[in-house]
């Protein structure tokens, strides 16, 4: 009887160890994530957007929907493992109204994001957020639709 009860004491160590350790590898993948979110936010604010009226800081301006887009792996180009880089299409509402689509790309060395600032006209911002209608209200003020 001694040596079952030590098997059972055993496997439920080895249990509560790996549910902890499974557990602090889900926290730092969260934790990672919003970091490099918040760091794309971060760059996002500090852009410049022209406008008729002069230029207006990302951080007035309203996000209505963030897409990512991911490459295929290519091991020749890339340093770690993952995309060799991926995009994301920031789409933005501003005053007058003005639509904005800030393209964010980051390579594989993951230093510093580069972006690519466009004006879009309301029909192209309408057909960006047609699959979307929470970010379609934001972006027009409409209400939605039941």
């Amino acid at each position: 009887m001694g040596a079952a009860r030590w098997i059972i004491v055993i496997w439920l160590g080895a249990v509560v160890v790996s549910t902890a350790l499974a557990g602090w590898v889900v926290l730092w993948h969260r934790m990672s994530v919003q970091r490099d979110a918040m760091r794309l936010q971060d760059a996002f604010d500090a852009l410049s957007f022209p406008t008729p009226a002069g230029p207006v800081m990302g951080e007035t301006l309203t996000v209505v929907k963030i897409a990512y887009q991911l490459d295929q792996d290519d091991p020749e180009i890339r340093a770690r493992a993952g995309p060799a880089h991926f995009d994301s299409l920031w789409y933005a509402a501003g005053p007058g109204p003005r639509y904005f689509l800030a393209i964010c790309t980051i390579d594989a060395s993951g230093v510093a994001p580069r972006w690519a600032v466009r004006c879009i006209d309301e029909a192209r911002m309408r057909a960006a957020l047609s699959d979307d209608a929470r970010a379609g209200m934001l972006a027009f003020g409409e209400a939605i639709e039941a």
